[in-house]
């Protein structure tokens, strides 16, 4: 038994309460990121299970061919803070006033971000980069005169891949 316990491998196991958003834009460093979900890739299949033709005795063949990779936009929600705006800056440079339509600054404001997970000793435990991000939606929490709940800003974004890094 002492010599199973000894020969055994013992891996640490990552907890989701210790992490940090890497964000490239100004004021990014400073978030108090308090969640962050949508990490997710999806092999995306054409014909996925359907009928592609019938062969002699009537055979009918189906095929499941991979044809594209699509990616669930990423959520970060952040406590917000009167000094620091930088989400809300970075999603007003990339779409066109309502009013004045007109250019937007999205080509030049793409940004690559990366989210972190860290170890019980504080080391990089694993790694996604994301790359070419653009924010899509921005929402706030809602506010009540009764709540002792801590404002909250939310934006969603799009982006072109992530990529898991191993440390």
């Amino acid at each position: 038994m002492a010599e199973e316990l000894e020969n055994s491998t013992s891996y640490e196991l990552l907890t989701s309460s210790r992490f940090h958003f890497e964000f490239g834009g100004d004021g990014g460093d400073a978030l108090l990121v308090s969640k962050v979900s949508g990490i997710s890739i999806t092999i995306d299949a054409a014909a996925q299970g359907q009928p592609i033709g019938i062969g002699k005795n009537i055979i009918t063949q189906t095929q499941i061919t991979p044809s594209g990779v699509s990616y669930e936009n990423l959520t970060i929600e952040h406590v917000t803070t009167a000094d620091n705006n930088a989400l809300l800056d970075w999603y007003l440079a990339c779409h066109p006033k309502s009013s004045t339509g007109g250019a937007t600054e999205a080509y030049d404001s793409r940004h690559s971000a990366s989210l972190v997970i860290y170890t019980q000793g504080s080391d990089e435990g694993v790694r996604w980069n994301i790359y070419n991000a653009l924010p899509v939606k921005y929402t706030t929490t809602q506010v009540q005169a009764e709540s002792t709940d801590l404002f909250k800003e939310t934006i969603e974004i799009m982006h072109s891949g992530l990529v898991r890094v191993m440390s």
